[in-house]
Formats: C-alpha cells, structure tokens, sequence
C-alpha cells in the first residue's frame, strides 16, 4: 500500500480478508420477492424466487454490492468485510423502487468547494489537489461518489464558492471566503452532477469579478444553474428542465443578506444568491407553478452544526411548501439534520457536506439523498450514509455508518418521519408509516459500557430480565474508533494523531475487527496520541465516557487528558498551546482488557474540545502498546429505572449499567 509521503506514519494494514459469502434477500416496496441479479468483487449471482441471494465476498476490506432488476432503477450498497463479520455475513433486506411512468430519480448532495485545504493541508497530512493536475485530482476526490451520483436521472449540488483560475486581491469584507479552479466543474461533470444551486452565503466572496468569472466557467463548462445572478431579477429566475415527462423548476436561496458593509444578496442593480425572504420564496413558487412547473427549493440557512433548523428557515420552507413546492432541500449547518414529510412534500432540513475541508469530526458525517418524485408528487426518499474522510467522499461503514443513520432517523422522528431500513441504507416513503422494532438483541450485563453499534442501526436493544439495575442511555462522538475503516478508498483519515513514527494502525493485534492503534516504545518514554483535531459538536456540562480496550507488552500507564479550544482561540494555539486537564490514568496488561474514564464536558467558553492519549513505559526494555475500540460517549440520559424497552426515537450507541 502506498502512502503520501508527508506523511510519518508507518501504516501496517491488511486489506485482504478470508472470502466468505454475503447472504440477503431483495424486495420491491411491497416487500415481494424480486427476481435481481447481484455482483461485487467479480463475483455475481441471481436471487432465487423468493428473494434471497448468496454471493462470495472477495479479498478486500470494502464489499460493494451491485444490485440491479428488470424494471426497477439499480442501487448501490457498501458495507466493510468487519462490519459484515458483525452480522454473520448476513445482510438487512433491500427494497427496490419500480420504474413508471412520470417517475424520475433525484440525487441531493450537500456543499461543495474545491479549494482552501485541498491545495495547502494543515502540516504532516496529504495534499489532495495539485496545480497543473487539478481535473485528475479532483476526479480522485469525487470517485467513489460518481457511481452513486449515476444512478440518478438529475443530480444536484450546493456549489458554495465562487469559481475562477487565480484569487483576485479584491474580496469581500468577511473573515472566511472560498475559490475552486474551473477545473472541479469539469470534474462534477464527469462524476454526474447535472445542476448546481448558488443560493449561498459564498457566492459573493469576490464581488462582482468573482461573480463574473463564476457565470463564464459555468457556461463555459456547461453547467446548469440557478441562485444567483447580476441582479435580483436574474437572481430569482429559476432553472427548468424536463424528467419523465414533468417540468421541473429549481430555485435557490441563501437566507440572510449579511451584516457586513456590503450585501451578500442580489439587489436591483447588484449581483449575488438570491435573497430567501418569504416574499422572494412565495413569489417564486406562485410564478413557477403558474407556468406548469413544479417548485424544486433550495435554501442556505440557520445555524452552523445545529441539530434542527432556525425558525427563520422551518417558517420560510413550510410556507415554500404550502404555496406549491414540492421538495424543499436545505443546506449551510455542515451537518446533517432530519427529514420532515410536510403536507405531502418532503423538506431536508439540512444535507451537511458534500466536498468540503473542514476538520470538525462532526462536519465529516454527511449523506447522499434520493428522491423519487411521481409526475412531480414526492414518492420515497432513499439515505445514502457518507464519511468525508479526509476531505474526499467515501460510502460510510461500520460504526460510521450508525453514527450517521442514528442522527438522521433519530431527528426525523422527532418530527414524526420514519426510516425504514434498506441494507445500510434508510428510506422513508409517502405513507410514513412508522417502523416496528427490528432485531432486539440481549445487552451484556457484565459490562460497564455496552456498544449497541450494529449493522441494523434501526435495531432497539432488548434489556429485559435487568430488574433492579438502572441504566444511562448514550452516544459514541467519535465513531472512529475500531479502526477498521482508516486507510480504505484511498483516502488517508485525519482523525488520529499518527504523524509520531512510533505510532501506527496496526493489524498485529486487536480487540475486535482486524486493526488497532499501535504504539512502540524502545524504554522509558513517553508517547502522545488520541485526536488529531477538535470535535466541534458536543453538549456542555454533560457526562462523558471514555472507552477503550487496551493490552501492553510490558508495564505501562496510559493517561488520558481533554483539550480546550476556547471560543475565540485560533486552531493551532489551542493544539499546541492550551493546557491538558488530566481526566483519569490506567495501567495496561498482557491481555485486552476495557477501560472506562468518566468526565463531565466544559460548562462555558468553550468552542471545541479533543482526547489526547499518553503513553509512558514503566519499564527499561522496549514495548508495544494496542489501544482498540476507543468510544467517546456522549451521555444522552440520567441513570433510569429499568424499562423494557428503550423508545425508538433514542439517539442512543452505547448503554451504561450501574
């Protein structure tokens, strides 16, 4: 395997795994049995008549399943050969959605920018675009995302930059302001992006030149458009185009003209996104359905790594929605938040990233989604889980994969919108009718934190026969931590502190799966792993756990601190300069064995906040720790009196006994 060579790292991972055979049974969404033909690996197979299908995996750590049937649109699943393993090589059923007529297939993908970090990486990690390659570099970036994106009749992205060759040194006043190359168009493109929204808060970064250069390579490019235009006029004019038979008209909005001294909107005689006022928004949808078309809207508003959308942007959409639209998709938190079915239509409260650079581990948590519309009525909607993974885009697995479909199902219900399961993926359809509860599973009493991460992430666990125990209810922010998922589709993960030479992610030994972090020490010395970065989202003055197996080869102790980046702190100040507050210490053994550390996240003043990880050899010879499974649990509930059942609107990964 062939690693950047920034960086240090010494990376010992097998990709090759033991072939077994992946078992599962494909459905229509009636739930009857469909004839499919399935391939993976260069293995393929046929379902037999009653649906169900048995196919060898091949050597490798990702099993990308190939489904398609006669008369029903084709569909992709990813799943890791670990998390595979998990579940005795057995799969959760997968419906499939019939072709008719005045049915098309829509793909939404959250933001987008090809610039900032991907040019100039924070230190020690790989430059993933370089000048004078650009088309092949970003194409690497969009890879395996352009297999999803294809399966789609119309695919969509927020295009948040402004797009031109060199940075002008004109720009508009605010702290943060983006540029992609004309390159990434050309990439888009390629992976199947049909149409960008420019409704958003960047499109405005340079002014009128970036605005100017933007509109050039879009038409040069060949890229459809709406969102934003050299006038208020131009900026409300919403692109229309035919699917199935429909006419569809697609609207974007950014949702706050800023506060600085120069509008980022469009007015009457100046250029920028569309302004998503309530007047604008109503406007707009009058006037495309008055013209036979059906409302597509798309909004960039409330607030930044929030769970549920500002007030501003639920009345404005809804209103979207009752005057005629009939999707609503928002964007601009960088995180995922929930579906709503609203009167028949479906709104997306927010996407999250698509192509993006942040750090935030949060922020890397995102999702495809699809949407299937009949003759312009909403008929399913299909979530697709994505991990960002080191600024490019990759099908999530495993634990990531639950933290994700956790979040979405668990927000959606809130509002009463239910997901069902399809493989690894959810899905929720016009009826909404709410999902029983799936594959109860016994929970070990044995253990202090229990994982409840399975492939089914729909599955409530079963903690009957527990009477007179009392448990707490919680969530892994990390969903990083077995490992297993850290150098697939060849992008390098950013999550771990590994730059050290004597640090690595090892397959010697583990725990669980096939990997674990590995730390060698000659003799007496000390040794610092744990987060790379900040996680940005987190509760403040809220019980926390950290959990992790560990096993040494000679005496060592492993001390475990928390991080602050206080709320006005600059990054790299806070990495290198805010002080380690000591959380708890242990002493490792020659066998595995699970470590709990319990703490209480910072009360105010604080933005962010990391694990940090240090190892000190107590002994004169040299030794090799393994640290697996760490889970940085997020406490969601007090200790409860027993219950037979945990409710399925329970954002919940991890229990705790007392």
């Amino acid at each position: 395997m062939k690693l950047f060579a920034s960086v240090l790292a010494i990376i010992t991972i097998s990709t090759l795994v033991q072939a077994e055979t992946i078992k599962g049974t494909i459905v229509d969404e009636n739930g009857r049995p469909l004839i499919a033909q399935i391939a993976t690996g260069g293995s393929t197979t046929q379902t037999k008549a009653d649906g169900s299908f048995s196919i060898d995996t091949s050597d490798s750590s990702i099993q990308q399943l190939e489904i398609s049937a006669d008369g029903h649109y084709s569909m992709l699943q990813t799943f890791s050969y670990y998390e595979l393993e998990l579940a005795n090589f057995k799969i959760p059923t997968i419906s499939m959605v019939a072709k008719a007529s005045g049915r098309t297939l829509m793909v939404f993908a959250g933001d987008t920018m090809m610039g900032r970090r991907f040019y100039k990486p924070h230190a020690g990690e790989p430059q993933l675009i370089h000048r004078g390659r650009e088309v092949a570099d970003m194409k690497a970036i969009l890879a395996h995302m352009k297999p999803y994106l294809e399966l789609a009749d119309f695919a969509s992205t927020n295009l948040e930059t402004q797009i031109f060759e060199e940075e002008p040194n004109e720009k508009a006043p605010k702290s943060v302001t983006f540029f992609t190359r004309p390159a990434a168009l050309e990439a888009l493109n390629w992976a199947g992006i049909d149409y960008v929204t420019l409704g958003n808060n960047h499109t405005y970064d340079y002014l009128d030149y970036g605005l100017e250069e933007t509109f050039k390579a879009l038409e040069k490019h060949k890229v459809p458009h709406s969102g934003a235009g050299f006038n208020e006029q131009e900026a409300l004019t919403s692109y229309s185009t035919a699917l199935a038979g429909t006419q569809y008209a697609f609207e974007g909005y950014v949702g706050w003209a800023g506060t600085g001294k120069i509008s980022q909107a469009a007015g009457q005689n100046k250029g920028g996104p569309a302004l998503g006022t309530s007047e604008n928004i109503l406007t707009a949808v009058k006037r495309d359905k008055a013209k036979n078309t059906i409302p597509i809207v798309q909004y960039h508003g409330s607030l930044e790594y929030g769970e549920e959308p500002s007030l501003d942007t639920e009345t404005r959409l809804k209103q979207a929605v009752d005057a005629g639209a009939a999707l609503a998709i928002a964007h601009h938190p960088h995180v995922y938040q929930g579906l709503e079915l609203y009167e028949g239509s479906l709104i997306a409260w927010s996407l999250g990233n698509f192509v993006f650079d942040q750090y935030f581990y949060a922020a890397q948590e995102t999702a495809l989604l699809y949407v299937w519309m009949d003759n312009g009525k909403f008929h399913r909607a299909e979530v697709v889980p994505i991990y960002v993974k080191g600024y490019k885009p990759t099908p999530a697995t495993g634990a990531m994969r639950h933290s994700i479909m956790k979040r979405i199902s668990t927000l959606s219900a809130k509002r009463h919108t239910y997901l069902k399961q399809t493989g690894g993926h959810g899905y929720i359809t016009a009826e909404n009718i709410q999902p029983d509860a799936l594959s109860a599973r016994v929970i070990d009493t044995d253990s202090t934190v229990q994982s409840l991460q399975t492939l089914e992430w729909s599955s409530l666990p079963d903690i009957s026969g527990k009477e007179g125990r009392k448990l707490r209810l919680g969530e892994d922010i990390l969903a990083r931590g077995d490992f297993e998922a850290y150098a697939t589709f060849n992008a390098p993960d950013r999550s771990w502190l590994d730059l050290h030479p004597q640090i690595s992610i090892s397959s010697e030994e583990s725990l669980s799966g096939k990997n674990a972090l590995k730390i060698s020490q000659n003799g007496s010395e000390k040794i610092t792993t744990g987060m790379r970065k900040f996680t940005r989202v987190f509760a403040p003055g809220n019980p926390m756990t950290l959990s992790f197996a560990g096993k040494a080869t000679k005496s060592v102790e492993v001390r475990i601190y928390m991080q602050r980046r206080k709320t006005r702190d600059k990054l790299f100040t806070a990495l290198n300069d805010n002080p380690r507050i000591l959380l708890g210490k242990t002493r490792m053994s020659n066998h595995w064995q699970q470590h709990t550390i319990n703490f209480d996240s910072p009360r105010v003043g604080t933005r962010s906040i990391r694990i940090l990880i240090e190892v000190e050899n107590l002994s004169a010879s040299a030794a090799d720790t393994f640290l697996d499974d760490i889970n940085l649990i997020e406490w969601k509930t007090p200790f409860l009196k027993h219950t037979a059942q945990v409710s399925a609107s329970e954002d919940i990964s991890h229990v705790g006994w007392q």
